[in-house]
């Protein structure tokens, strides 16, 4: 039915999972990044950790998004996309959080 059977795998849309899963990725090892010592985070800064977690939810909001409008019109289910995707915000979001409040309180 389809070019490539690789999109579909029992009945779930999957085309679009590999994009979503190097943005959880990344959040990820931002995360980690922000929890090292802070000798370590020599090439961090409020700036970076910032635009990355601002970057990863963007896009991979985006992908959502059209992944369910594909998965919509094909008449197939969206799979474990949107779960990624929340996992993505939260780190997205502690992250910054906790790198500030590291820093301001080593900062005092």
């Amino acid at each position: 039915m389809y070019t490539y059977e690789s999109f579909v795998r029992d009945g779930t849309f999957t085309l679009l999972r590999p994009v979503i899963s190097s943005f959880l990725l990344i959040t990820v090892v931002l995360f980690v990044l922000v929890w090292l010592p802070k000798a370590l985070q020599g090439f961090l800064n409020g700036f970076t950790v910032m635009a990355v977690a601002l970057i990863s939810i963007i896009i991979s909001g985006q992908v959502l998004f059209f992944e369910a409008i594909l998965a919509d019109e094909l008449g197939m289910g969206g799979g474990s996309g949107f779960w990624m995707f929340l996992v993505i915000v939260i780190l997205g979001t502690v992250s910054p959080i906790i790198y500030f409040m590291r820093h301001r309180v080593a900062g005092s």
